[in-house]
């Protein structure tokens, strides 16, 4: 086969380089793949790229690695780009939930909507801009994978800034289904699922084992399974409420409603769901992999070639090789789903093969379902305006439509907070209009 060249947009990102990297060398007809890793923190990108040697070295295969600070290099001739971003770091992923946790808005993760995500796409949103220009120029016709939260928010801003071979990819739709399955004690490669929506607020619209619909089983347990785990009480609550499973966590899920989190007690007692979860779980998880590499590097500790459950490598296999397959993708809704607005970023299946992403229509989803993603992809299209257009007024507006921000907060402290979380990105908003 030919010589791919597969870039990686953050690719000091021990979380997602490795495992990616591996998938992609699970396949013997992408082992002669060239890899350009790209990142601005030098110490990481350098970790990167010793691992990613030392994956070719122990499995003896032709691949190439690279490692570079700029960005316009990595890009050149890329067949496909991954992108795996966090402007910013832990510095902001920490006062995107700090500064909303002062005036009362207990954000679990914020790296999807809310006064976080908009803050998230501040600092991204630009970056991701200079990629397409970037790629217009020295790679037009890349595939982009899109790794990088806010999902929708990025997807949509690579695909406004004009490169429309973007997909956005997350783990939720094709993990959550697993954890059903292992509690109805069912072989998890038997359940059949359909699911669509946008990311994070996607359902299961069906969910069935050898033809049987598995959700009368689901709420069967459900008493014992919320005994076992108060958690999960989030989930039983939206499935009998609206209709469908949600395909992503319950600390996830409590921050995108304005039912679970208008006070600590109700959040953390009744939902036993914590405050900044997120923020905690990502440094003590991104610490440990650090370690994990270094030790990987060093021979200490054996490589992990176990491949995971991320579409990535599946899809550049597909491609090169047209093996078809069918994952979930995050992609404009050109009629996709009938009942969501036409420029939403939505999260349907796909249809992957030597042709490329094709994805498939879903059709009408329930109206309840409907009804709570809404708001959101308001939020999302103001979000990505306001960016577009340097704005601070437009980001003000996609943060007081957030339903949890607005369940808990007057319109002047939303100002008074949105006010404060500008402050904090000041140095990625120069120029922003009025300061």
């Amino acid at each position: 086969m030919r010589q791919i060249k597969i870039a990686f947009i953050g690719g000091g990102s021990a979380k997602f380089v490795g495992g990616l990297v591996r998938d992609l060398f699970s396949f013997e007809e992408l082992r002669g793949s060239r890899i350009a890793l790209m990142d601005i923190d030098r110490t990481r990108l350098e970790r990167s790229r010793r691992y990613v040697l030392k994956m070719i070295e122990d499995l003896g295969i032709a691949a190439d690695v690279e490692a570079t600070t700029d960005q316009r290099r990595a890009l050149a001739g890329a067949d496909y780009v991954v992108v795996t971003i966090m402007v910013g770091g832990f510095k902001h992923y920490q006062s995107d939930g700090s500064i909303p946790k002062k005036y009362g808005v207990l954000i679990t993760v914020g790296d999807t909507i809310g006064p976080g995500a908009v803050m998230r796409l501040v600092r991204t949103g630009p970056v991701l801009e200079e990629v397409a220009r970037n790629l217009g120029e020295v790679a037009p016709q890349a595939w982009v994978l899109n790794y990088t939260n806010p999902m929708a928010m990025c997807t949509w801003t690579l695909l406004d800034a004009g490169h429309e071979r973007t997909v956005g990819l997350c783990h939720s739709v094709q993990g959550c289904y697993r954890e059903i399955a292992q509690w109805l004690g069912i072989p998890h490669e038997e359940v059949r699922y359909t699911a669509g929506g946008i990311n994070h607020i996607n359902f299961y619209l069906t969910l069935t084992h050898q033809g049987r619909d598995l959700y009368p089983l689901l709420l069967k347990k459900k008493d014992a399974l919320i005994a076992e785990d108060p958690s999960r009480r989030v989930k039983f609550e939206l499935l009998e409420c609206l209709g469908g499973w949600p395909c992503e966590g319950q600390h996830h899920q409590t921050e995108y409603y304005p039912w679970f989190r208008k006070n600590r007690r109700l959040a953390e007692k009744h939902y036993a769901v914590q405050t900044m979860w997120g923020y905690h779980w990502d440094k003590y998880h991104n610490t440990r992999l650090d370690r994990f590499t270094d030790e990987m590097i060093a021979g200490t500790r054996p490589l992990d070639l176990k491949r995971s459950l991320e579409f990535g490598a599946w899809m550049i296999h597909s491609m090169e090789t047209g093996a078809p397959r069918v994952v979930y993708g995050n992609v404009r809704n050109a009629g996709l789903i009938e009942n969501l607005p036409p420029r939403a970023v939505v999260e349907v299946p796909c249809l992957v093969d030597s042709s490329g992403v094709t994805p498939c229509r879903v059709g009408r989803i329930p109206e309840p379902l409907a009804a709570v993603m809404a708001p959101h992809i308001a939020v999302h299209e103001m979000a990505v305006d306001g960016v577009r257009r340097r704005d601070r007024k437009r980001l003000l507006q996609a943060v007081q439509a957030d339903p949890l921000t607005g369940a808990i907060l007057t319109l002047p402290q939303i100002r008074a907070m949105t006010e404060e979380l500008f402050r904090e990105n000041r140095r990625y908003m120069k120029g922003w209009g009025k300061e």
